[in-house]
């Protein structure tokens, strides 16, 4: 089974904010897949309310996070920068850990 880290995001209101968001980003994505994070879907709304931008990780349990964080912060100084630029440009964020369902399996199942 598949576990996965889904972040909801409100950003502040305004393109600028947005592509501020993307730009660091760019950043936090290379960051998090130097720690075997890997990003399944970044997606912002195009109907619905405006700036909420979610991220789709693929994970290898709970605690990956809080590890891959902790190994960020000590060794990059770009990842300071960068979580200080979506502390600047998030209003509000939302994380959920999910698992797969059988369903929807991959070419792995039976």
């Amino acid at each position: 089974m598949s576990s996965y880290m889904l972040a909801q995001l409100r950003l502040k209101y305004g393109f600028a904010n947005l592509a501020r968001y993307e730009a660091a980003m760019v950043t936090i994505r290379e960051l998090f897949e130097s720690q075997g994070i890997a990003l399944v879907a970044g997606t912002v709304t195009q109907v619905g309310p405006l700036y909420e931008a979610f991220n789709l990780w693929e994970i290898e349990d709970q605690g990956h996070l809080e590890r891959a964080l902790g190994a960020m912060t000590l060794g990059d100084p770009r990842a300071l920068e960068a979580m200080a630029e979506l502390d600047a440009t998030v209003e509000h964020e939302q994380t959920r850990f999910l698992g797969s369902l059988a369903f929807a399996g991959g070419p792995n199942t039976a």
